[in-house]
């Protein structure tokens, strides 16, 4: 194996890092965007089965639940329960930014207050279920015809 396909390898399987992820789990308007995406002919599943946690879709609701039951969903999923780290905080640690640093670590903890808050909520938006693509399909050409 050359050192060009392993290049090509680790760009091949390359996903969303960490910390978009954990700002797109911050609100439950963002969960609910992601959940609820309009159909996407190019997208598996037309868009409709997406793991927020892994920025992966799948082809039906059953390929999403076996998918949330391997150890690469939960792996991820736990890493994405702390808070990756920010430019701030590294320029922190080097003695820069100090004030603004401050700053950000008071809106961190309010945010994780109104998280604590909004536990139970954020957590049922994230196992919601999709209805089948069958039932998808019926229910949107009418809608479409209207327009």
């Amino acid at each position: 194996m050359g050192r060009y396909s392993v290049k090509r390898y680790k760009t091949k399987r390359r996903t969303r890092d960490l910390d978009l992820i954990y700002n797109d789990l911050s609100s439950a308007d963002s969960i609910r965007r992601l959940k609820n995406q309009p159909l996407d002919e190019t997208k598996p599943g037309l868009g409709q089965y997406y793991c927020i946690e892994c920025a992966k879709y799948c082809e039906t609701q059953p390929a999403l639940d076996r998918h949330t039951k391997s150890k690469v969903h939960k792996r991820r999923a736990k890493e994405l329960r702390n808070r990756p780290y920010t430019n701030l905080e590294a320029e922190a640690a080097a003695g820069l930014n100090m004030e603004k640093f401050t700053e950000s670590v008071e809106k961190y903890k309010q945010l994780e207050a109104a998280n604590k808050e909004n536990a139970a909520e954020l957590d049922a938006l994230k196992a919601q279920k999709n209805k089948s693509l069958d039932e998808i399909l019926t229910v949107h050409p009418a809608d479409e015809m209207e327009e």
